[in-house]
């Protein structure tokens, strides 16, 4: 059933197609490319045989008809035939071959062995983006069901995501023939040996919080000196995943610590983020209902990257909170502190080499920000800082001694004590690092 280059492929109200190459190949059927006639190529998932049924066949027309909750998910554009044959497919967008699977960034190795240099920056864009990407496919009343390292890529530069694999999706009403993968489905479904208990939204979002786990902490949420031992046959997955699951991190049990990595990004992060995976997997393993939702992770992704402080002895990255506006580097013990804070609204930006101001901080929510203004620091006094406005309009910039201007486009100002910035109709208020002012205390929503 292997189809042969140059063969013919009906796309229905997408015209024809021709198979140009084989791509890979997995248990459910085949991946080629395939070109339309207009040139422009496409991915083909053709089907074996065993799973070219009437069922699938009905759920991909209805994948296809309720259309992409995101242009994030390679999602199927329409139903293929080919002449004189049983099976089927569909075709989607091909994957852009910068984007590797999310395995890769546990390696820190690309496909051909070279080292990835993936900056925090990038993880929290990753992160924040599947969590975007899922609580757009979750409002649409479908689930994914299948969440782990294989069905996601991503750009180590950027960290811009890719879903693939989306012929797993459903519709979240309790039925379905996907499980889920090993390691990432909920307790709840590894422990019903009935097969009753099926993936939901509830089940996707733990698997989300496992993902974010290995993508934050290199490390799997569940694993540690307590799976450490016996062998991993089935019985092994029944208690650790299923029956008596234990976070490596519970703040009551210590009888499952993670490994040394693993423990030292756990002491890196602010403890807002500790927070969030208490509740996923201490709450959320025993109340499905009480599991991290998208938004509250999307959140999170926001305030790791408006708290990133990067040493000056060092480089490295730490973060700044509020509740401890002196931090010391975790790599050399400098201390630090931000010379300067934006509050916009209630975020606070910790200023830094990093720092920049997204359409995200004046409007709460916003999908794939807009860079407004970027923070740069003076190339002979690094205690001074300024302000590039990056946008397309003007600023109107309030010192406290009552002075004002407009900073145009591309133009540059200092960042000093008690400045207001007016940008569109959001106040950016410009604060020493070392100051207590008002503001701090409402951090974040």
């Amino acid at each position: 059933m292997v189809l042969a280059e140059g063969v013919e492929v009906d796309l229905g109200p997408l015209g024809r197609a021709w198979v140009s190459s084989l791509l890979g190949q997995g248990g459910q059927g085949y991946v080629y490319e395939v070109r339309r006639s207009t040139g422009e190529p496409l991915a083909l998932k053709w089907y074996k045989p065993d799973s070219a049924t009437a069922v699938q066949y009905d759920e991909m027309q209805r994948l296809v008809e309720i259309g992409s909750p995101h242009l994030r998910f390679l999602w199927p554009l329409s139903m293929a035939r080919v002449a004189a044959m049983p099976s089927f497919g569909y075709v989607m967008q091909l994957r852009d071959p910068r984007y590797l699977e999310l395995s890769y960034l546990l390696l820190n190795r690309d496909p051909d062995g070279h080292p990835l240099e993936v900056s925090f920056g990038a993880v929290f864009e990753l992160c924040r983006q599947l969590a975007y990407s899922f609580l757009r496919l979750h409002a649409r009343g479908l689930c994914y069901r299948d969440i782990s390292f294989g069905n996601v890529f991503f750009n180590p530069t950027t960290g811009d995501v890719l879903i693939c694999d989306n012929d797993n999706v459903g519709v979240d009403d309790g039925t379905g023939r996907v499980l889920g993968t090993p390691y990432f489905m909920a307790p709840e479904v590894v422990r019903d040996l009935t097969y009753r208990t099926l993936p939901s939204t509830d089940t996707d979002r733990h698997s989300l919080a496992v993902l974010m786990f290995y993508a934050l902490f290199l490390g799997h949420p569940l694993e540690g000196a307590r799976t450490d031992h016996g062998l991993r046959d089935a019985a092994w997955l029944m208690t650790h995943f299923g029956t008596d699951p234990v976070f490596c991190l519970h703040p009551d049990r210590a009888d499952n610590r993670p490994s040394p990595i693993v423990r030292q990004y756990w002491d890196l992060y602010p403890p807002f983020l500790r927070d969030l995976f208490v509740q996923a997997f201490v709450d959320g393993l025993a109340d499905p209902g009480a599991r991290v939702t998208e938004g509250q992770w999307v959140k999170a992704m926001d305030r790791l990257r408006d708290s990133m402080l990067t040493c000056p002895t060092c480089r490295m990255t730490n973060f700044w909170s509020a509740d401890t506006p002196t931090v010391r580097c975790w790599q050399d013990g400098t201390e630090l502190r931000p010379d300067y804070l934006l509050a916009v609204g209630r975020r606070t930006l910790a200023v830094g080499p990093q720092t920049v101001l997204r359409a995200d901080h004046l409007v709460t929510g916003i999908d794939q920000p807009t860079v407004l203004g970027v923070v740069e620091q003076h190339p002979e006094r690094a205690d001074r800082w300024g302000l590039r406005n990056a946008s397309a309009y003007s600023w109107a910039v309030t010192f406290a001694e009552g002075q004002s201007f407009l900073l145009q486009p591309g133009r540059t100002m200092e960042l000093v004590d008690g400045a207001r910035i007016q940008v569109r109709d959001a106040t950016v208020r410009v604060r020493r690092g070392g100051a207590a002012p008002m503001w701090v205390g409402a951090e974040e929503e």
